[in-house]
Parts: C-alpha cells; structure tokens; sequence
C-alpha cells in the first residue's frame, strides 16, 4: 500500500510539474502578446504622426481604393463581427445575450454586403527587401493579414491563404512542448526594376520607410482554429477523502479568422501618390 501511495505522489507531483510549466508557459505568451500590441500601436502611432501628409498632400484615388470603410491593424473588429461565427452572443446578461442573438442574421448579413479598407505602412506591413543584383530588382512584400479585437478577443482579418500554425518564435517553447498557435498568412509579392546599383541605393534611400499599401475588401468564410491540450488528472483517496489535481483542458489554437475577399491592393510611395503596384481580386 505504501508503494501505492509512493507512485501516486510522484506521479502528483510530475502532473504538477507539468501543469506548472504549461501554466508559466501561458503566462509569458500572454504578456509576449500584450507587449507586443503596444509596442505595435505605439509604433502605428508614431509612423501616422511621422507619415502622416498634409492636407495639401492627400491623394483622391478613386474607386475601389476610397470605397472601403477604414480599420486599422490591432484596431477594433467591424462591429458585430461575432455574429459571423458560431458560439454564444455577447451581452453583460441572459436578456442582453437574447437580445443580441435576434440580431445575428441581420448583422451578419450587413457585414457581408459592407467593404472595408486597410492602410499598410512600411516598414513593418510594407517590407522592402534587399536588393537582387543578378535579377536588378527590389523584391516587395506586403502583409496578408491584420489582426481586430472585439469583446471576445482577436480575430484576424487575411486576404491571402493563412494557415494555422506556430510561427517558431512562441514563447511557450522555452517551458514545455505545447506551443500557441497563430494564423500565419502568406505575403503579397512583387518585384521593382531597377537599372543599376546606384539607382537602387538611391531609390532605396528616397522610399524605403515612405512605402504604403491599401487593402481593400469584403468579409468572406470564417474559421476557427483548436488546438486543445488535456490537464492531466490525479485522483487519490485518504482517510476518506478524494483529494483531486489536474484535470481540464486549454485552447492553444489560433483563434478566429475571416478570409477576407479582396477587391484590391495597391502599393505607392510619396504619400500614396506614385503608384508602384496594384493587384485586382482574384
């Protein structure tokens, strides 16, 4: 009985262990991700500040590029986003909760039939690379995706193929073996010639951080991503009580996506003023 006992506690204390290092790992994925939306929006900020152009410099580009209502990369979602995907309706009650329910098929709809446009500015969203000698051009690279919060959390917003996915660099890895998912969406690429290495460096220098894009789209099919990891469980019985740890399960999953349907993306410089590249939907 003694041998028992001795299994059953070490057998405790390795679920605790385990539970305790996912838990730590959790934690640190969670102030990662915090830090990182205000590191991102401080820096938005700034970059709106820095770029933004005077009153005398603002472009009219005309249709689609100016038909979309605004977001903004960690922004608030499109109101009433939740109703796009299944699960229960927000509200601070059970009568508020109802009450929202009864909208979901009209919001729903709305959501659908609305476009929406996303600005994109360098030199995180709008990435230059370096420049390919052989070939004379300047790679490009336009992010495939935003990311919105609403009452429930994020919800990313991509007008490429995303997949779920970790994106090696979790913070989780560095305590345990269960890793946080992200939707990971593929950039949008083109390329820039350019007649020699002078001009390159030169252009590079002129435009590098003043690259902008515009996204502009409608809400398509939704998805959720799972990846659910089991709390492992003990149970013991002593002098007749039952003493239970572990046990539960965690969503490391991705989350919710919209796979955005894109009417356009259009790439400039100079305050959205020279047109280096635009992309039609598909």
């Amino acid at each position: 009985m003694r041998s028992i006992s001795l299994v059953i506690v070490v057998a405790l204390i390795g679920c605790q262990g385990q539970d305790a290092a996912a838990k730590r790992a959790k934690e640190k994925l969670k102030q990662s991700e915090v830090d990182k939306a205000e590191k991102q929006k401080k820096d938005a900020e700034a970059d709106a500040k820095r770029f933004q152009p005077k009153e005398s410099e603002k472009v009219t580009l005309g249709s689609p590029w100016d038909d979309g209502k605004p977001l903004s990369a960690e922004g608030p979602c499109p109101e009433g986003i939740w109703a796009l995907f299944k699960g229960d309706a927000p509200g601070a009650d059970k009568a508020e909760k109802k009450a929202n329910e009864s909208k979901r098929a009209d919001l729903a709809k709305d959501l659908k039939a609305q476009t929406f446009m996303v600005k994109i500015r360098a030199p995180d969203g709008v990435k230059l690379k370096d420049f390919d000698a052989p070939k004379g051009v300047f790679p490009l690279e336009v992010q495939g995706s935003i990311d919105c919060t609403d009452s429930f959390g994020h919800v990313a917003i991509a007008w490429t193929q995303a997949k779920a996915g970790n994106p090696g660099n979790s913070a989780a890895k560095q305590d345990a073996e269960i890793t946080q998912n992200y939707w990971l969406a593929p950039p949008v690429t083109f390329t820039i010639p350019m007649k020699s290495m002078a001009e390159a460096k030169e252009w590079a220098n002129a435009n590098r951080i003043g690259l902008s894009a515009r996204a502009v789209f409608k809400l398509g099919k939704v998805e959720v991503d799972k990846k659910l990891h089991k709390v492992a469980k003990v149970t013991e019985k002593a002098q007749g009580e039952t003493i239970s740890i572990g046990g539960g399960t965690e969503d490391w999953g991705a989350g919710r996506l919209v796979r955005a349907e894109l009417i356009g993306l259009r790439v400039a410089s100079d305050h959205e003023k020279n047109q280096l590249f635009e992309k039609k939907g598909d």
